[in-house]
């Protein structure tokens, strides 16, 4: 067996926002594995302000666990070297061998935007076709807020059910508020919108709306408090955030058995980890619902060609993706100086 690896840098079309910083593109470390004949990829890129993990530490910690035939410590580069073992040895269990399950899944759109934004995003016809559309909200004046869910409820087509993720930046009262005149119906699931975990139960009795957490997951404290409780009906699981796919299975089936359904979402990696995570949501007991997977047009260059989203499904090849990148042998790769913050 062998394992090389290959720096790359993908640049955002406009600067992304999380977690108070402005990032400009997506720094990361895909990984090749050779089994004999069959080969593997996996990627690391710890997102800065959704991973506890720099970059430079998830590189210590992959050469760790390459060096030591174990699995790393830091979650993303646990995740990457199995993704990379499982795809080389093409594991039915997670979906990587041969044609997918399913020749598509279903997908949401994502809007983060003010309202005035979103009506010219809609009748541009950019959410065409989508049963399910997330708008990121927590981040302007209430009143903003409330435009912007008003007009996608006015103009979005009647069947079509709203996501609203505030990034666990809003208050219970504060939410309540803005959502007293909006219709319950329309909306999917608040994804963990408030500071305090504590009142997200609460938060589902009074606006009748499920809850979906996110964050909680990898909060131990919040997890105890959340899970299974009566209003939280999903959970949001970024792969990259839980480690291995062998940890994630473990996270999907918890959710199930405390009456959680799954959406799977990645950390705004590129396209080749979007299509594997596809394929695990094919695999995987994780209900009937659209998956986050809409996230490769952020970016102004990728890794692999994107998967096609026609009218909200997302189309699965009949293979992986290959990266194009060149590698090298893993004890004679250094991160880039300007990888390392």
């Amino acid at each position: 067996m062998s394992v090389e690896l290959a720096y790359f840098e993908l640049p955002f079309r406009s600067p992304y926002k999380i977690g108070g910083k402005s990032l400009s593109a997506r720094r990361g470390v895909m990984i090749r594995v050779k089994h004999g004949r069959r080969v593997g990829h996996g990627e690391v890129a710890p997102l800065p302000g959704a991973h506890r993990e720099t970059l430079d530490e998830a590189v210590a910690s992959l050469m760790e666990g390459i060096k030591n035939s174990t699995s790393p410590m830091m979650p993303s580069a646990a995740f990457g070297l199995s993704c990379a073992h499982e795809s080389a040895a093409a594991s039915a269990r997670y979906g990587l061998a041969g044609a997918p399950k399913a020749s598509d899944i279903g997908i949401n759109a994502l809007f983060s935007g003010s309202a005035e934004e979103a009506k010219a995003a809609i009748e541009a016809g950019v959410f065409a076709g989508y049963a399910t559309v997330k708008l990121k909200i927590g981040r302007a004046r209430r009143a903003e807020d409330h435009r912007l869910i008003q007009t996608a409820l006015d103009l979005l087509p009647a069947h079509v059910r709203l996501r609203l993720d505030g990034n666990r930046s809003m208050s219970l009262a504060g939410l309540v508020g803005l959502l007293k005149d909006v219709d319950a119906r329309r909306i999917e699931y608040l994804e963990e919108p408030l500071r305090n975990y504590a009142d997200l139960c609460e938060l589902s009795r009074r606006s009748e709306v499920s809850v979906a957490i996110d964050e909680s997951l990898y909060d131990a404290q919040a997890l105890e408090h959340v899970l299974g409780a009566p209003g939280i009906d999903v959970q949001v699981v970024r792969p990259s955030l839980m480690g291995s796919l062998e940890e994630v299975e473990a996270v999907i089936t918890r959710g199930r058995i405390n009456g959680m359904d799954t959406v799977l979402s990645t950390a705004l990696e590129s396209s080749y980890t979007i299509a594997l995570v596809a394929r695990l949501a094919t695999v995987m007991e994780v209900g009937d619902r659209d998956h986050g997977l809409a996230t490769a047009g952020l970016l102004a260059t990728d890794l692999v060609e994107p998967a096609p989203i026609v009218a909200g499904r997302m189309t699965l090849a009949k293979t992986l993706p290959v990266p194009r990148l060149e590698f090298v042998a893993a004890d004679r790769f250094t991160l880039p100086q300007q990888a390392r913050s």
